[in-house]
């Protein structure tokens, strides 16, 4: 019985290494970004992606402005005095 429960918790110590290990190497795709044979073999598809882009870049840009618009409403609202620069930067 000692022995089958020291045969057993040398398998799970040894599979946690073994995971450990793996899971420390580097992925590929992080290192270097996804590869560009996929991307440049379909023109549709890299004309439909830019779009995609350009749409997520103004969307960002337009966000941005609503929050800048919504904390100059604030601002109004307290009055010049009540309110820390610092705090709103």
């Amino acid at each position: 019985m000692k022995l089958r429960s020291i045969i057993l918790f040398g398998a799970g110590v040894l599979t946690g290494l073994s995971i450990a290990r793996k899971m420390h190497e580097d992925d590929p795709e992080v290192l270097h970004g996804p590869s560009k044979q996929g991307a440049s073999a379909n023109p549709a598809l890299r004309l439909v992606s830019g779009q995609a882009q350009r749409l997520a870049d103004r969307a960002s840009v337009a966000s941005l402005d609503a929050i800048s618009r919504a904390r100059g409403a604030i601002r109004q609202r307290l009055g010049e005095d009540s309110y820390d620069d610092a705090a709103w930067s």
